[in-house]
């Protein structure tokens, strides 16, 4: 098992700015840290941005293998073939929400579908060499069969518009191959592969 050499005691801020706020943060942060060999560091200055914590489903029906992910618009990458992506259901923790809260919400927001059971799959730091963000990864249960595939979904107010797609378990391994290129859903697809047995029997099936 990896134990950190040191931690958030080893690392003195010095003078923290925000640069700028709005759908994300930019903060400036001076600092310095503990070495390997037990000096200090010399005084830095990084860039990061900031979001909220955020929680991700993986929608799985294990009475039917039957998994369910989004497609919706990405400004960040319009520049790529197409910038609309399959995804998991996702979404930012809001101030005194559990992450079941959150699982919950998006899972019926984005996908019109409601969650029975959740299971932790892992967390993860997105790019932790300029981001602070923190995602939390669930599995959840859900009955593909009133899944309408035929409707969007998504709140106006945010400017979302999400097609659902349907797929056999079976298949998980050809998505992975050719149409995921998104962390999350990469590594939850292959959370996933590893793990499904396990998360099936779990849940009784």
């Amino acid at each position: 098992m990896f134990k950190p050499t040191y931690s958030q005691q080893d690392v003195e801020t010095i003078e923290e700015e925000t640069l700028y706020k709005g759908f994300f943060q930019m903060r400036k942060r001076t600092l310095k840290h503990r070495k390997f060999n037990g000096e200090w560091s010399n005084i830095m200055t990084r860039e990061m941005m900031v979001r909220d914590d955020a929680v991700c489903v993986l929608l799985f029906d294990p009475e039917r293998d039957k998994i369910l992910l989004i497609e919706q618009f990405r400004p960040a990458v319009y520049k790529d073939d197409s910038p609309w992506l399959l995804e998991l259901v996702a979404g930012m923790v809001e101030e005194g929400e559990s992450d079941e809260e959150v699982a919950r919400r998006e899972s019926f927001e984005e996908a019109g579908v409601e969650v029975k059971r959740l299971a932790y799959m892992f967390k993860f730091l997105p790019s932790p060499g300029g981001l602070v963000e923190r995602l939390r990864m669930y599995a959840g249960e859900f009955d593909s069969s009133a899944v309408n595939l035929n409707q969007t979904y998504g709140l106006d107010q945010e400017n979302e518009d999400i097609k659902l797609h349907l797929y056999d378990v079976s298949e998980i391994k050809q998505l992975l191959k050719q149409d995921i290129n998104n962390a999350s859903t990469i590594m939850g697809l292959q959370w996933f592969e590893l793990n499904k047995g396990d998360l099936k029997k779990a849940w009784g099936y």
